[in-house]
């Protein structure tokens, strides 16, 4: 059975700015520096350049509930979740250690770089 956490940062942003960047395919280059390398625009959707080559990338949003699904090469979805917190508001990311990955890679840096991703986007959100 895989490992799962899940981290959640505090952003002072307005929620509809906050969701806006977050559900937008092309940003997550901008703040997912552990992971996303870029991220292409194809005619049939999206093209996610991780340190694993090149896979398709999708989302699944819905503004009034929070959630921001991404899909990996079609693969399980990455539930995330943005909920309103008085003017700014809380951002869940849940990670599942990836299939093959050794525990002690998924301490040291999987859950260590998903909380550096977080950082990174909380100043971007932060200081737009």
């Amino acid at each position: 059975m895989r490992k799962v956490t899940t981290q959640t940062i505090s952003i002072n942003a307005e929620y509809e700015k906050a969701f806006d960047y977050i559900s937008n395919p092309l940003t997550q280059k901008e703040w997912a520096v552990n992971f996303m390398k870029d991220v292409k625009e194809v005619e049939n959707g999206f093209i996610a350049v991780t340190p694993f080559g090149e896979m398709p990338l999708e989302f699944s949003s819905d503004r009034k509930t929070g959630t921001i699904d991404i899909v990996l090469g079609g693969g399980e979805p990455i539930p995330t979740r943005l909920i309103k917190n008085g003017n700014g508001c809380e951002y869940m990311f849940t990670l599942f250690q990836p299939n093959g990955m050794p525990d002690v890679i998924w301490e040291k840096e999987g859950i260590s770089g998903l909380m550096e991703e977080l950082e990174v986007l909380k100043s971007i959100l932060e200081n737009k």
